[in-house]
């Protein structure tokens, strides 16, 4: 798809920035068009742009690199449990797709604020041998090009520290400015439980304050339900919670696709485990294709489920899906093999 040669040469051309908290600038913002290879954009830049905050956006260093192509540090947060490598295919895909959504701002055809709703994905593991998780801060890189007039795909590549490509993944968007999201999805505001902002003068007690630094993305979905039936397993999540949403269209808590498809994957590698009667097994994701249909909005509550449709060898193919009642909220095709 295209040359990991950029990741190799990456630390060098790379300056540390310290991490900020965003608040809204009353400064204009830079175009972020035509910026000069190795400009490092800041959070107080992208977070109005792409909608997305902390902590649901984790990158590190974000820097441009060319005309739609940004590169940057990418923290592994969650433990890949059965999945055997340094970094879980579901969290590999929430920090990509938000890379590539930095990406597209720089060559949207209007700037300002956008949303960047992923709306399907195709994905290739390219290590064959198991790896423990990583404890080093990956490299990401991402080309995006605008495919329509508000569809945008990316390109992306992650790499373990010492630049070996690890994972490939193509991801599609639909493009949305904050006026068309809000037309669409205003019947979904939650004012009053968005996440308050840290500077808002409300006194709260030491466990309010903790509570408000909890990362939700550090830790697996809190599954319930667990329901077997042969070849197929599903399991329940819900009500959804705005703070299982926190940084993700804030005034919209919408859980992430890269959130849900992470409760597809750990029903599919449940299941695997159940099946094959060896709950300590391990295995690395083959390849991988996701479909998001519609949103799962705080508030409701969601079933995942799996079935494996064929094995072969050590190779076990799972079709997955996410709903809420009758209507499917994403689809993910995915071949897991089977390591010990």
């Amino acid at each position: 798809m295209f040359d990991s040669a950029p990741l190799a040469a990456a630390p060098s051309m790379i300056a540390s920035v310290p991490g900020a908290s965003w608040t809204q600038s009353q400064e204009p913002l830079r175009a972020l068009s035509d910026l000069a290879p190795h400009t490092v954009l800041s959070a107080q830049e992208l977070y109005p742009r792409i909608c997305v905050r902390d902590p649901y956006f984790a990158l590190k260093d974000v820097t441009v690199m060319g005309q739609g192509e940004v590169v940057a540090r990418i923290p592994v947060q969650q433990d890949p449990d059965a999945e055997a490598g340094p970094i879980s295919i579901a969290e590999s895909g929430r920090h990509l797709a938000i890379l590539g959504s930095c990406a597209s701002a720089l060559v949207t055809p209007k700037d300002g604020q956008h949303f960047y709703l992923a709306c399907g994905a195709r994905g290739q593991w390219l290590s064959k041998q198991p790896m423990a998780r990583s404890t080093e801060l990956m490299w990401g890189l991402a080309q995006a090009e605008f495919t329509g007039k508000r569809t945008a795909t990316a390109r992306t590549l992650l790499s373990l520290e010492d630049g070996t490509p690890v994972f490939r993944l193509e991801v599609d968007y639909n493009v949305l400015s904050a006026a068309a999201f809000t037309r669409l999805f205003g019947e979904a505001r939650m004012d009053m439980r968005r996440e308050p902002r840290r500077d808002d003068g409300i006194q709260r007690t030491p466990e309010e304050w903790a509570k408000l630094r909890q990362n939700p993305y550090s830790k697996p979905l809190a599954l319930r339900d667990w329901r077997p039936d042969g070849e197929s397993l599903n399991a329940t999540l819900g009500p959804v919670t705005p703070d299982m949403c926190k940084g993700h269209f804030a005034l919209h808590p919408v859980m992430p696709v890269a959130i849900v498809a992470s409760g597809m994957t750990r029903v599919a590698t449940t299941l695997l485990r159940r099946l094959e009667g060896a709950p300590w097994a391990r295995c690395l994701a083959k390849d991988v294709r996701l479909s998001a249909d519609s949103l799962a909005f705080a508030g409701q509550t969601v079933t995942f489920g799996a079935h494996r449709r064929e094995v072969n060898g050590a190779d076990h193919t799972f079709t997955c899906q996410a709903s809420v009642g009758e209507r499917v909220v994403a689809s993910l095709d995915v071949t897991f093999t089977r390591v010990d």
